[in-house]
């Protein structure tokens, strides 16, 4: 009996499982789908989060996740769609839109957006004939006017552009910015017809900007006068307007009236919310004119102020700011300059560039030591900073950091980096010489040769270091002459044929290059200018030669010449 009872039990125990297991599965499936969509619906508000942040790159990556989740998400492929197009990736950009499409064919905002990548596709006639459907579809969206007028203007289709516009103003009315394009539309057929609509409209309804662009029209026709009266009744009715302040400026410039030029321009420079990329293009055309700049330098100065306190940190104003300090002889100021661009972006490279190049060119090595050993714990082996660091320590007698600086250089260049590797060979040759290792000077040399055959400055000084030596005079001779024959008014190149062709003894020839040399900046040499008197010495022309080597003792005094000069008077008395 017990045995049959359980028996009995396991039975309807057994039917009971049978019966609730599939209830259980059922609702563990329901509930993990529904996990499943809740997690695919948080993915997607993520990458709209980053997308309207704009840190597309964040967004990509959760929409991708979206979409490899959940392919019928037509939303996730129209913002991936928006973000290939950012990119430039326009097939990946259509790619991702016409799975969109396919999922809501009928979506507005996707039919527009597939319109538009049809424009900057170029494809006007196909975009013309989605906008047209839309237009059906959608008459009342009064975007579809303003976009279909601006394919018609792309299309140069004025008339039919001036038609939809009447639409529009029917719809919308007659406001500025319908008036400024038909003036627009206008101009281009007709400018006299649309001057005087614009003129018109302005003594109906005035306007700021209306107004200023009157000015703007009369001033490039030359009436400055007539600009000045619009510009001014546009300050009248609204006197932060800045085009008007601007041209009004322009309108004293041409008339020679600096005083108010001045007074207006910098009401324009240190106004805040104007584009400073705009004020850096009109500063550049202020200070090229060198005789304006030498005229007016404290109120370009002031001008330059201006700007600076309305964008105090724009690297760009910063960097054109050092470039004018070094135009007027301020070396100073304009390091302290770079110096503050530098503190504000220690992390921009551009920024880095500039402010070592600067301290290159005003020939500050100690600081240039400084300042590239700090770009390259920002920039750790890059080679522009690290070449520029090398030359640094050269120029500061650091000679033995410079070599092993160039050296790893060397080791951190691409095969393919020819130009890099011939300048830094080039330096190694010189370096490797300066420290006495003349063989590992004339190998660096060679290498360069090997990649550069013409390489001028290598092979002048690999031809002087040789006939300083005096070997491989022929071999010497030869190179050396490659570069006279290129530049035939090098004094530098002069100086050295002339000097191995009196080491082979053909000193008279040697005399003829020399005063060749003289006639193309030699004069402005020690060297050459010692050079030529040794030739003229050896010639027997002593009284001369003191003539030349005294003119290189004023430029560069040295004892053991003085000794040659006094020397050579007694003989020539």
């Amino acid at each position: 009996m017990v045995t049959l009872q359980f028996l009995q039990y396991r039975n309807a125990m057994r039917k009971f499982v049978l019966l609730v297991l599939p209830v259980i599965l059922m609702t563990s499936c329901g509930y993990r789908a529904q996990v499943f969509a809740e997690e695919t619906e948080v993915l997607f508000h993520e990458g709209m989060k980053w997308f309207y942040l704009g840190d597309v790159a964040a967004a990509e990556g959760y929409f991708k996740r979206v979409v490899a989740r959940d392919k019928n998400n037509d939303a996730a492929f129209y913002h991936l769609s928006q973000i290939a197009a950012y990119n430039n990736q326009w097939e990946l950009a259509e790619k991702h839109l016409q799975k969109a499409l396919r999922l809501q064919p009928d979506n507005y905002w996707y039919r527009l957006e597939q319109a538009k990548m049809l424009v900057a596709a170029g494809s006007y006639e196909k975009a013309q004939l989605l906008y047209e459907s839309l237009w059906k579809d959608y008459p009342t969206k009064t975007e579809l006017l303003y976009e279909r007028i601006g394919l018609f203007m792309n299309n140069h289709q004025n008339s039919r552009a001036l038609d939809l516009l009447d639409t529009l103003e029917e719809r919308s009315g007659v406001t500025e910015s319908s008036i400024l394009l038909r003036f627009n539309l206008m101009a281009e057929d007709n400018k006299e017809q649309a001057e005087t609509m614009l003129r018109d409209w302005s003594r109906e309804e005035p306007s700021p900007r209306v107004l200023s662009i009157l000015g703007d029209i009369e001033a490039s026709e030359g009436r400055i006068d007539s600009a000045g009266v619009y510009y001014n009744r546009t300050l009248e009715m609204d006197p932060s307007f800045m085009p008007a302040v601007f041209g009004l400026a322009e309108t004293y410039r041409m008339k020679r009236q600096f005083d108010l030029f001045f007074e207006n321009i910098n009401v324009f420079l240190a106004y805040p919310d104007i584009e400073p990329r705009m004020k850096t293009d009109y500063l550049e055309q202020i200070i090229e004119s060198r005789g304006f700049v030498a005229t007016f330098q404290p109120q370009v100065d002031t001008l330059f102020l201006s700007t600076r306190s309305a964008h105090p940190t724009d690297s760009t104003l910063a960097q054109m700011y050092a470039a004018y300090l070094i135009r007027t002889q301020r070396p100073e100021q304009a390091i302290e300059v770079v110096k503050e661009n530098t503190n504000q972006y220690p992390e921009d490279y551009h920024v880095w560039y500039h402010t070592l190049t600067v301290i290159y060119y005003l020939k500050e090595w100690p600081l240039l030591c400084e300042y590239a050993a700090r770009s390259l714990e920002a920039f750790p082996d890059n080679v522009d900073f690290s070449s520029l660091y090398g030359l640094a320590l050269w120029q500061t007698g650091q000679t033995d950091m410079a070599v092993e600086r160039f050296e790893r250089i060397l080791g951190l260049l691409k095969k393919d980096d020819t130009n890099n590797r011939v300048q830094t060979l080039s330096l190694l040759g010189d370096l490797y010489h300066e420290i006495g290792d003349s063989r590992q000077a004339y190998k660096m040399y060679e290498q360069v040769l090997q990649l550069d055959k013409e390489n001028l400055p290598v092979l002048n000084n690999f031809a002087y270091y040789l006939s300083l030596e005096e070997r491989d005079l022929e071999r010497a001779l030869a190179m050396s002459k490659v570069t006279v024959d290129t530049e035939p008014n090098n004094a530098t190149y002069l100086d050295t044929y002339g000097w191995i062709l009196h080491k082979l003894g053909r000193t008279a020839e040697a005399k003829t290059i020399f005063r060749q040399a003289l006639a193309y900046g030699g004069k402005e040499s020690a060297v050459i200018l010692v050079h030529y008197g040794d030739v003229l010495h050896a010639l027997n022309e002593p009284l001369m030669a003191v003539v030349y080597w005294q003119q290189a003792y004023d430029l560069e005094p040295s004892e053991d010449l003085l000794q040659k000069i006094n020397a050579n008077k007694k003989i020539g008395q």
